[in-house]
Parts: structure tokens; sequence; C-alpha cells
């Protein structure tokens, strides 16, 4: 978009304005009938799909003055907008019990030219910039865990066996280190092979995906989820959702020490909260889906690979470029010296 952004996105936020007499209403306990709009403040977040604004809207009504929160979503396909609106419908109903989970509400949905969705705006800190919340990670590790359900099935393995091997050989293919990676690790792809975990995925379960809402003292009163285009059913490994979670945690922390220490103590931490969960609803605990372990390497080194071919096929950045190498070496050290599956698997 252009710079005639702000006038776009007053018009789009004037086509509900319903919603903002709603909000009026509520906040003033008054029969309020129309708005009209002062101004509004904004920012763009990009996504894999389009971009977000999240927009801060003045208005005045017979009552006084508001102010209220929005997110506009674009999207190119109405396809897509339909499809992300199936997958919040159902994640709503997921959480339709669970007060400490916010799911955003859309409030509109356009079909035509600009396709975009528009969803209650979310207070909150970003849970990557929730450095004072101690307990974060559990709680996000809970949220997974509903969203997951605690009943045993097989994963799909060949998917993820392919993914693997077609990874390998495009990174690693020809180098000296490949039949090193391909034996070292053979016990990460047995542990996905032997997994009842198999589950729905979100599919797109990071960092930047939750808002955390805090007491002055740092206490959690509820997590929102946002952007759940890519949920989806079938028997995926929950691993690879958690995998997702901690990549790009694990490759600022790797980037900065070299090592892994604060990345491993919440991973632990996210594996205690989402247990906790399961144990709520059929007492299951996550050690009985993962005889062989849990696969949290195997999952961070498809995230790290992942992340490779993203930059150097479709940004076109060199494969000597410093990022570039550092996922190299990150991916390495999951499939070959297994960091985290030493630390979090010692129920076996």
């Amino acid at each position: 978009m252009n710079s005639s952004v702000k006038p776009l996105l007053i018009q789009l936020v004037s086509s509900f304005s319903y919603y903002l007499v709603d909000e009026a209403r509520k906040e003033m306990g008054s029969e309020i009938t129309e708005v009209k709009i002062d101004d509004i403040e904004y920012y763009k977040a990009s996504g894999r799909f389009g971009d977000v604004y999240v927009v801060d809207v003045f208005y005045t009504s017979v009552v006084g003055k508001h102010k209220s929160k929005l997110a506009i979503k674009f999207i190119e396909s109405s396809i897509d907008v339909i499809t992300e609106i199936k997958n919040s419908s159902f994640l709503e109903k997921k959480f339709s019990t669970r007060s400490f989970v916010q799911v955003p509400r859309y409030i509109y949905v356009n079909l035509k030219q600009p396709t975009f969705i528009a969803y209650e705006g979310i207070t909150g800190v970003n849970y990557e910039d929730a450095d004072s919340v101690l307990n974060k990670s559990f709680w996000a590790g809970y949220v997974l865990s509903i969203i997951h359900e605690g009943k045993a099935r097989s994963v799909i393995a060949d998917i993820y066996e392919e993914l693997y091997r077609r990874l390998i050989l495009t990174i690693f293919g020809g180098e000296e280190i490949e039949q090193e990676i391909m034996e070292k690790s053979k016990d990460l792809l047995e542990m996905v092979t032997n997994s009842q975990g198999g589950s729905d995925s979100f599919g797109d379960y990071h960092q930047s995906n939750l808002m955390i809402r805090t007491t002055p003292q740092g206490e959690i009163v509820n997590i929102a989820i946002i952007d759940p285009t890519f949920w989806m059913q079938g028997s995926f490994d929950r691993f690879e959702d958690i995998g997702t979670f901690f990549g790009r945690q694990a490759l600022l922390e790797y980037r900065t020490s070299r090592t892994l220490i604060s990345t491993i103590s919440d991973i632990k931490q996210f594996i205690e909260g989402y247990n906790v969960h399961l144990k709520e609803i059929n007492n299951v605990h996550l050690e009985k889906l993962y005889p062989k372990g849990y696969p949290i390497d195997f999952f961070l080194s498809i995230w790290a690979m992942m992340d490779i071919i993203d930059k150097t096929s479709t940004l076109n950045i060199p494969v000597d470029h410093p990022d570039v190498v550092l996922l190299k070496e990150l991916a390495i050290n999951f499939l070959t010296e297994h960091p985290i599956s030493s630390e979090v698997n010692t129920f076996l």
C-alpha cells in the first residue's frame, strides 16, 4: 500500500461503524446510535499472505469522545479469507470455556477488492517482549495443548521423512557433513515414526502470534492467540508446532552465545504447561505419546532448514551470507548433537 493508506483505512473503518457504536455503548452505558470518526493512528505488520494494520480509531458520539483498537488484515485471495474465518470460528469453539484464552473476534469481512478481515483489537504485550513474565512459556504450552487435545494417534510420518530427506539433500547434498548428518539424526527420525502424538496443527504457532495481558505485578490475566491462517486438521506431530514456536528464539540465543541454555529452560517450562492440560482432560502424559523421546531437535532443524530455503530461494540471499551460514550451523547442531533432546528426554 502507498501513501494513500490512511484515507483508505478511514473509509474501510467507516463501513463497519456499527462496531464503534457498540463499543461506545459498552463504554458509556448510553443509548448511542451514531458516531463520527475524528482520526486514526496505525502501524503496519507484514504477514505471509498480506499486510496487517493495527488501527487506533478516535471518534465522537453525542456523549463524548471514544477510542477503539482494531486490526485490518488484507488478504489477496477471497478463498484464503474464507479459510481464515473458518479457522477463527473453530478456535473460538476450542476456547469457548477458557476465558483465560482470547481469540479475536472478526467484526467485518470483505470479499471484494480490497479483500480483508477486520478483527477486534487486542491490547497487551507481544510474547517476545514480555520479558518480565517468568511463566509465559508454561502458559504458551498450556494454550497449544488445548488446540492439539489429548487423543493418541499415529503421526503421518511419511511427510516428515520425505521433507527431511529433501531438505538435507538441498542444503547439505554433496558436502562432507551430509553422511554424518544422516547417520547421527536417525534417532530423531525414529522419535517421529514411533510417535502417537498425531494432532491437528496450528501451522504457524510462533511467538509473535501470542499477546499477553498482565497485572501490574506481572501475573498473566489472559493470552490472546492470533492469525489462525495455517490451522489444519490432520495427524501432524505436536512437536512441529513446538519447533516453530522456539525456532527464532533458539537462533537469536545461538547467535549471541553459541549456547541454547535459555531456550532449553523455556522449552522445559513449555512442556510442563502442555502436560498440565493433558492431565486435566484425560490424565495423559506427553511422554506416553513419545516412547522414543520428544523429537524437538528434529523439528527445530526443520525450522532452520526451511528458513534457509526461504532466505536463499525466496529472498535471494546468498548462501554465504552470515545469517544463512549461522542457520546451517544451527541445523547441524540440532541434527548431530541433539542439544535439546538430551535435556528434555530424561524420562527415557
